[in-house]
């Protein structure tokens, strides 16, 4: 009953303290009611909630199962699944960094998790990311970012793709990628010493010269040199310049405030602000956090003047991992690929989000909510009912340019419908809706079509 796949990963003791046993028993019968009673909703479906999520995966013969394992760094149960079950204080800033960093009710406190709590994670994993659960889970595709080039002597072209050429629809737009240093514990585990070698080893990196090079030839803006490193005791102090312009970019990670939340050590360590920080492009579109939840967190905007203008987006993401796979070494896992404190981020670790004002599509919530659980988006509403988050879900089995070209072909169709919503003004074109968002891989050649056949019929 208390064994683990392999000794190596587990503490090789049972867990046997009451007190956290009790906590266990609650939390599952919690889950248990509520595990939905009729169609069961997958994780990646945007009318679940982690309770009912997790409830589906936690069933009585697993969590029996795993409930007195332990990993070698001595996390149990309750660490991977505290997102879910913790009872969060009313604060909007720390339920979205558990929401959004946490999206499916779990975390990883550390790698071993995957392999100790196996039965549990990895079929929610496979959910998670829109794999058959049911499925052998392929080995992960190996990074297809550029090879590390100049841009100069970059024979890979900047992708010219506008979702929203006419800014129209699209907001802004971010897209990030996370990564973990061979050889090291998250940081979430580390001890003073290890976390400031993690920052000394990016940031080293960072301040090169060849890589501010690389920075300032993908900046619009001239004279662009590179950029900065802030603390994030400079980040977090009130008022603070940086935080607000990194907030009005779209490139502030959601901190929590200690205060603001007990067993503040699952979130972030013991440790937490010291030898964390954020690098800032001088033109403020690119921002790389150091040992917040991973070692390295790469977020960059799209254009403020063109926020629809993702193929430029990716195109920098590519160019600053290349530049960074040929420098560090990251955690792999065969079947898992990147290795993360988030399961959403397992796999490519990317996630590509724009925030959209889409009036037409709004007017039925729940009918968008589904046709972007077909395309594999996520879609997160806002204090304004017109105005909506859309990100990608699946970055697991996928390589980083097949999890951008779905995400291009899905927003473009979402966009485009939109658009033709507004100018037919007519319930009519619900049917194309669902018949599109049926066919997950549509190409845009289908969509335009089928729109174009909708027009001359109407």
């Amino acid at each position: 009953m208390y064994s683990v796949p392999d000794d190596h990963v587990s503490s090789r003791r049972v867990l046997d303290i009451p007190e956290a046993l009790e906590t266990l028993d609650r939390c599952y019968r919690l889950l248990a009611s509520a595990r939905p009673a009729r169609t069961p909703l997958s994780a990646s479906s945007n009318n679940a909630t982690p309770p009912n999520v997790l409830g589906r995966f936690l069933k009585k013969q697993i969590f029996d199962l795993i409930k007195y394992r332990t990993t070698k760094l001595d996390h149990n149960l309750f660490d991977v699944i505290w997102p879910a079950v913790k009872k969060l204080p009313d604060n909007k800033n720390i339920i979205q960094t558990v929401e959004e960093d946490f999206s499916g009710g779990v975390s990883s406190p550390d790698y071993y998790v995957f392999e100790v709590f196996a039965e549990f994670l990895l079929p929610l994993i496979k959910d998670m990311h829109n794999i058959n659960i049911h499925s052998d889970l392929p080995d992960h595709p190996i990074t297809d970012f550029v090879k590390n080039r100049l841009l100069s002597e970059s024979s890979e072209p900047l992708i010219e793709i506008n979702i929203d050429p006419n800014n129209e629809i699209v907001l802004s737009g971010t897209m990030e990628c996370s990564r973990n240093l061979d050889g090291f514990e998250l940081p979430l585990n580390l001890k003073v010493g290890k976390l400031e070698s993690v920052e000394r080893i990016i940031t080293t990196i960072l301040m090169r010269e060849d890589f501010s090079k690389i920075i300032g030839q993908l900046s619009p803006e001239p004279d662009q040199k590179g950029g900065t490193y802030y603390t994030l005791n400079e980040v977090l102090e009130k008022p603070s310049e940086i935080s607000a312009t990194l907030a009005s970019a779209g490139l502030l990670i959601p901190l929590c405030d200690k205060d603001d939340i007990d067993d503040f050590n699952l979130l972030h360590g013991k440790h937490w602000p010291y030898a964390r920080g954020v690098f800032v492009s001088d033109d403020k579109s690119v921002a790389i956090w150091i040992n917040v939840h991973d070692h390295l967190r790469v977020l960059i905007s799209t254009p403020f003047d063109s926020p629809g203008h993702i193929g430029l987006t990716f195109s920098k993401l590519s160019q600053i991992m290349a530049y960074l796979h040929n420098k560090l070494d990251f955690v792999w896992d065969r079947k898992l690929g990147h290795l993360s404190s988030r399961p959403s981020f397992l796999g490519a670790g990317i996630r590509f989000s724009i925030i959209v004002n889409i009036p037409g599509l709004a007017k039925d919530s729940e009918n968008i909510k589904q046709l972007c659980t077909m395309r594999g988006l996520q879609y997160r509403e806002t204090l304004n009912t017109h105005i909506a988050r859309i990100s990608n879900y699946q970055c697991l089995s996928i390589t980083e340019s097949n999890c951008f070209n779905d995400f291009t072909r899905a927003t473009s169709n979402l966009l485009h419908l939109e658009k033709d919503l507004a100018m037919q003004n007519s319930d009519h074109i619900a049917t194309m809706l669902s018949n599109i968002f049926k066919r997950k891989r549509s190409s845009l050649a289908d969509i335009h079509e089928s729109a174009d056949k909708f027009r001359e019929n109407h």
